[in-house]
């Protein structure tokens, strides 16, 4: 992909914009930039005008030489803000041959992955998101035009795929904290996506894309067409867009086909203690009290932790790891994607001074992910956990005369009470009989905006621009999973009897087939269908908000203008999710989806100012001060305030320093407030595990846990991860965060077209909203090494030692902390060697984001966890963890000379060094490097070819394994699993 350009300027400037316009058009053209940049939004939306003519006419209301800029809504006369911001051009965006918008920004070193179409299961419904500073996607709120966008689920953030990136004329990234310009959720700051105004003419792109593997194709078709209307008064733009994204599986790749389990301080070929036919996990004692079972092994074997059934349902031991089943080849690693998105807006202006205008939205998008055929833990609802009932075992004409006499012989470990019900605890099945579960989802959205704004002079040459608005949003989400198992149809389907000499199910309701799980294949088509009943459920997140706002010069100081914003707004959220009636009967168990609904809404006012105190004077070209409040009333929470500070001086005009601070917040939203709890698999290394090598106080811990004494010398954890239970908690307060930011813009005036930026951030979540991961709690608690702390009271373990679960919700416990250095430089230049007696043009663009520290504190009395540049113990390890670079690296050189424009591009991800304590086998994760080229040609004015490489020296990813990095061996949202790639594409223009 390619580097856009970043914000950088040369201070006490404004880059020159769009061409001088006729009067007429002019007015409509600087009112439609005011609109659609967002000049007047209420909050939290906020002016974003790139593109006003700087030296239009004075008697022009709204062409006053001001701008506005990313993290303010004040009118200023440069594009200089004591927030960071960075710009992803649209050029560089439509050149970057990517499918998805979430792909480019990744790029940047201010975001860390947040999560993509790279991850599978992980990714949930496939919500593809931005998140800065790696303080999550939730922390970073992503506008449109500078007003929030749908909402794709309970948790709000915004579906990046869903936003048109054929109109985007611009993305500015703005750090440091932003929630009393924005609102809630821009902690970690804001991404703002403008779109592009005023479209006249006919545009279509085709582009096409596929890895060097042949896999992963995609075809994305753009066509947007525009126009002036009643003389110039007004303008509509409409953009249909359609992509369509092959998948890329895991068994494609080399690294990803099998997964890599960490044994004696090796990788080696591992996989999931839920296997063909049947593992039953047990207990020293309970092996060596077994009968009827020869546990010889016939291969190679490093420990047996339990039984497992063969062909026949004969009984065999099962050795971990090598009886694991691999479950990698059949996930993806891209995932597939069908799009359609159909986007239109207009304005007219009704008078010299009014304009109403509106946006509509529609997306509709289809993706899945897959993975490899259902795991699952037998299980009798009702029965207790992780309890499967067999009945009748010693008779039960369902199961292989080999699994009758195995129950019969082993009586006292299965029924010791003797009733004849045997009780297996604990067992893992692959129902390799029904094919791989695939989860589809299709999410379709609307986004409505309607609006009248204006603008007066109020006097002395002083202007007032005004925005009033109201939106309307939707999303719903239909989900549909196939090839699960119902647990409670495979308790049914065990019972069965022989009537006629047919073998029927006991309790033949809903066309009960007979079906055993113990023994290879013992699954057939029919009884398949039945157990496997179409999984559905949907989704309905409603969205209402109403605003309006001022902003406009009050009076005049020896300085300049003191200018002022000030508005309010009314929000309402409201969600809906709605399983399916297997669900709500609890027929699938631990993980059947219980009905969820929640709503809030919220009352906010806000103001902002800016006062310039010297200008022209000696040492201070120019010094102002700005600073912005706003007051929230939730309706879960309360009222809230936030509010910034900030600074600039520009002791020359060559250089400006910029600084603030801002204190944010974040409300807890409906996910976190109303989710029930729920229960599902993560990956992790049991600490009792000889592997990882635990001390005898925590051997001890072990014991005390449930870990069999006798066991202890050789414990072996008998799959890749184990279950943890989450949920919401309707008691939540809000998150409240400060930010310092310290830098400087300058050039040099001897070399012009050099420019540089430099920023220090620190950032200070209290009270963070965490869901505490399965292996910090594990970790905390064998810290400890207390048996009644918290943490170790959240594990569960089975009979035979094996954590059965870990149970943790969401609480305002977490203290979250990022702190580090931005640099930007770019380098503009013109050479002599052109195309066709044209000059050419060079441009070189540095980006780098140093993070000093990522860390969070989960329980008061613990240590905080870094995370930055470091991996293990809670840091990465898959399945919604990702990886946090201390240091990325983006470099750009770019050449324009006539029709041609190229670019070639490096990226580097710095190395990651294993937490101290942790025991893995990879010690430390290289440096990686990636090189990215492309290029357009313009044939002629109206025709553009142009395509490109990603991953241009096809660079694997490094091998991490499953413990640290998730069930790819590595970090799918970090690293480039896909390999080398390549895309072309035309672009016609009328």
């Amino acid at each position: 992909m390619t580097v856009a350009t970043s914000s950088i300027q040369r201070p006490g400037t404004a880059r020159p914009q769009h061409p001088q316009l006729p009067p007429v058009r002019r007015l409509a053209a600087s009112l439609a930039l005011a609109m659609l940049g967002g000049a007047f939004a209420a909050a939290p939306a906020v002016a974003q005008e790139q593109g006003e003519d700087a030296s239009a006419s004075a008697q022009t209301a709204v062409s006053l030489d001001t701008v506005t800029v990313t993290g303010s809504r004040l009118m200023r006369k440069d594009l200089s803000a004591p927030s960071p911001t960075t710009v992803v051009s649209r050029e560089e965006i439509a050149h970057s041959g990517s499918a998805t918008i979430e792909t480019v920004l990744n790029e940047f070193p201010q975001l860390a992955a947040g999560n993509t179409s790279n991850v599978n299961n992980g990714g949930g419904s496939g919500v593809l998101t931005a998140n800065l500073r790696g303080l999550g996607a939730t922390r970073t709120l992503t506008l449109v035009n500078g007003r929030r966008f749908t909402p794709a689920n309970s948790d709000g953030v915004v579906d990046l795929a869903s936003i048109p990136d054929a109109l985007v004329e611009n993305v500015e990234i703005i750090t440091g904290g932003a929630s009393a310009v924005y609102g809630s959720d821009a902690i970690a700051g804001a991404v703002n996506f403008i779109l592009r105004k005023d479209f006249e003419g006919l545009e279509a792109t085709y582009t096409r894309g596929e890895t060097a593997e042949g896999d992963g194709t995609y075809d994305k078709f753009d066509l947007t067409i525009g126009g002036n209307f009643a003389d110039g008064r007004g303008n509509a733009v409409l953009s249909i867009s359609r992509t369509d994204r092959e998948p890329v599986l895991q068994a494609d790749r080399e690294f990803s086909r099998v997964p890599l389990d960490t044994v004696g301080g090796r990788l080696v070929p591992g996989g999931s203690g839920s296997i063909p036919g049947t593992r039953i996990g047990l207990s020293g004692p309970q092996l060596e009290s077994l009968v009827g079972v020869d546990l010889s092994p016939s291969g190679a074997c490093t420990a047996i932790n339990g039984i497992r059934f063969g062909e026949g349902g004969v009984p065999l031991p099962y050795c971990a790891p090598e009886d694991a089943y691999n479950y990698a080849d059949l996930n993806y690693l891209q995932r597939p994607l069908e799009r359609t998105q159909v986007s239109a807006l207009a304005h007219f202006r009704v008078s010299d001074s009014v304009e109403a205008y509106g946006e509509a939205y529609y997306s509709n998008s289809r993706n899945q992910y897959q993975q490899a055929p259902d795991s699952f833990t037998p299980l009798t609802p009702g029965a207790g956990s992780s309890t499967l009932l067999v009945p009748n075992y010693a008779n039960n004409p369902v199961l292989l005369p080999a699994v009758r006499e195995f129950f019969a012989n082993n009586a006292h470990i299965f029924d010791p009470d003797g009733d004849g019900t045997a009780a297996i605890v604990g067992a893992g099945r692959r129902a390799d009989e029904l094919g791989p579960r695939y989860y589809t989802y299709e999410r379709s959205s609307y986004n409505l905006v309607g609006g009248l704004r204006g603008e007066f002079e109020a006097g002395g040459g002083h202007w007032w621009r005004w925005d009033a608005f109201v939106q309307e949003q939707r999303n719903r989400t239909d989900t549909v999973n196939n090839n699960q198992i119902n647990q409670a149809r495979l308790a049914q389907a065990l019972d069965a009897v022989v009537v006629d000499g047919n073998l029927v199910c006991a309790n033949t309701a809903s066309g009960c087939v007979p079906a055993s799980i113990f023994g290879l294949g013992s699954i057939n088509a029919d009884a398949a269908a039945f157990l496997t009943p179409e999984r559905a459920s949907r989704d309905i997140f409603d969205r209402t908000i109403v605003g309006a706002s001022m902003s406009g010069t009050m009076f005049d100081l020896p300085a300049g203008s003191v200018s002022l914003a000030f508005g309010a707004e009314y929000r309402k959220d409201e969600y809906a999710f709605q399983p399916s009636a297997m669900d709500v009967s609890g027929d699938y168990g631990a993980v059947s989806q219980t009905p969820m609904s929640g709503e809030y809404s919220v009352r906010e006012v806000f103001a902002e100012f800016r006062v310039p105190l010297l200008a022209g004077a000696r040492f201070a070209h120019d010094l102002a001060i700005e600073g912005a409040a706003r007051y929230s009333d939730y309706s879960t929470i309360g009222g809230v305030n936030t509010w910034k500070l900030g600074a600039e001086w520009a002791p020359t005009d060559w250089m400006r320093l910029r600084s603030a601070y801002n204190v944010a917040i974040r409300a807890p939203n409906i996910n976190e407030l109303y989710s029930p709890q729920a229960r599902g698999f993560t990956a992790g290394v049991d600490p009792c595990t000889v592997a990882a090598n635990p001390t005898p106080a925590q051997r001890e811990l072990c014991i005390q846990q449930g870990v069999p004494a006798a066991d202890i010398d050789t414990f072996t954890q008998a799959s890749v991860g184990f279950e943890r239970t989450t949920g919401g908690n309707p008691n939540l307060d809000e998150e409240t965060s400060k930010t310092f930011t310290f830098g400087a813009v300058f050039s040099i005036p001897a070399i012009e077209g050099l420019n540089f930026a430099v920023d220090y951030f620190q950032v200070e979540v209290e009270d963070a909203i965490t869901s505490i991961s399965a292996n910090q709690m594990l970790s905390d608690c064998f810290s400890r090494l207390d048996p009644d702390s918290p943490s170790c009271q959240a594990i569960v373990r089975l009979p035979n030692g094996q954590i059965d679960d870990v149970r943790s919700t969401l609480q305002n416990i977490g203290l979250l902390k990022a702190s580090g250095l931005d640099f930007q430089a770019d380098y503009r230049f013109p050479v002599s060697w052109g195309l066709g007696g044209n000059e050419g043009q060079v441009s070189l663009t540095l980006l780098t984001s140093w993070l000093f520290e990522r860390s969070m504190q989960v329980i008061a009395d613990q240590g905080e966890v870094d995370c930055a540049g470091f991996m293990g113990g809670g840091c990465g390890g898959g399945t919604g963890n990702i990886l946090i670079p201390d240091l990325k690296v983006n470099f750009s050189a770019g050449y324009r000379s006539g029709p041609l424009s190229a670019r070639l591009q490096a990226r580097m991800i710095n190395d990651f060094r294993l937490r101290e304590g942790i025991t893995a086998a990879v010690q430390e994760s290289p440096r990686t490097w990636y090189f990215d080229a492309n290029a357009s040609y313009d044939v002629t004015g109206k025709l553009q070819l142009f395509g490109g490489v990603d991953n241009l020296f096809d660079r694997d990813p490094p091998l991490l394994g499953t413990a640290l990095a998730g069930d790819a061996n590595t970090d799918v949202g970090v690293y480039d699993v896909l390999g080398r790639r390549y895309f072309v594409g035309v672009r016609l223009k009328f």
